[in-house]
């Protein structure tokens, strides 16, 4: 077999019936002992969104208010077996940082990864699951790097959203500033004005949730 990764996904993609060999292949590269350099990750994470990117602009249209494409692949017999999506990575492969047999893997390599995974759905227009961001933020959170998790927000590697400003509520007790920055982000959420009053009053900050509640017009 082909040591080097990236030639080899080159090579099953201009093969049928190649999906599972290919995510197989992908998830090699991430096993202890066995794994790839970053660069080589990188290089066939952007081979397989540039075909799922490519294979997604001649069946549906970009999502103009998101900007990008869905991040689920086709369910379609006639969808080719080259196309991998990000819910096919995430489910076969990157779920492997999940499992309690890689606890001596090195976080900063799985950090490494998931950043390298977002990155390139974001260069190819395609939507990220949420899961991913899940995963990165447990992943920071259990070793304790906050201000590395502070700096992705801040800078945007993690997009704003009401289910991520949830989970970084769930994690205000073990890193206090998360309740804050939550609550940042829900601010800039054009439809969070209802959940930004509730967090409010559970933290008993009630005038401060009346002077948001009138500020939104929503004195009632």
């Amino acid at each position: 077999m082909m040591t080097d990764k990236a030639r080899l996904v080159d090579f099953l993609l201009l093969r049928t019936d190649c999906r599972m060999v290919i995510l197989s292949v992908c998830k090699q590269a991430l096993v202890p002992g066995r794994q790839c350099s970053l660069q080589t990750i990188a290089r066939v994470f952007d081979k397989l969104n540039t075909v799922f990117r490519d294979y997604m602009q001649g069946i549906q249209p970009l999502d103009h208010r998101r900007g990008s494409y869905s991040f689920r692949t086709p369910d379609s017999k006639e969808c080719p077996s080259n196309v991998i999506g990000p819910s096919d990575m995430y489910t076969h492969v990157l779920t492997i940082f999940e499992s309690s047999s890689l606890k001596s893997q090195n976080y900063k390599f799985i950090v490494a990864v998931l950043i390298e995974y977002i990155r390139s759905l974001n260069q190819h227009n395609i939507q990220v699951m949420y899961v991913l961001y899940e995963l990165l933020i447990k992943t920071l959170v259990g070793n304790q790097c906050f201000y590395q998790l502070h700096q992705f927000i801040q800078y945007h590697v993690l997009s704003d959203s009401k289910q991520l400003a949830c989970l970084l509520l769930s994690i205000q007790v073990e890193y206090p500033p998360a309740y804050q920055i939550a609550l940042d982000m829900l601010k800039r959420q054009s439809t969070a004005d209802a959940e930004i009053i509730d967090i409010l009053l559970s933290k008993g900050q009630v005038l401060q949730a009346l002077r948001f509640a009138r500020g939104v017009g929503k004195e009632d």
